[in-house]
């Protein structure tokens, strides 16, 4: 059962707060965050949850390194342009 843990909380590094690991394992479009790992080792035996819940494609989905922020940044710029393109 998938939503086994979604009621557990913890301490999210990203945002700086606590909250339920429903949040955690829905965050990344549907998939869990990257530092799911790292964050809930603690709590439940998580690697064991995500090897039962999540197909090999899905874990490499999952544990991708981030795209640098000048990358997301020019991205960013770049779909506003076409809308700024689009509007005229």
């Amino acid at each position: 059962m998938i939503e086994k843990y979604d009621k557990e909380e913890g301490y999210c590094r990203i945002l700086g707060h606590f909250l339920v690991f429903e949040y955690c394992r829905n965050m990344n479009n549907g998939l869990p965050c990257s530092r799911v790992l790292d964050c809930w080792f603690q709590t439940f035996p998580v690697q064991e949850f995500i090897d039962e819940n999540y197909s090999a494609e899905d874990q490499k989905k999952i544990f991708e390194p981030p795209k640098a922020k000048i990358l997301t940044l020019s991205e960013i710029l770049e779909q506003a342009q076409k809308r700024l393109q689009k509007n005229e």
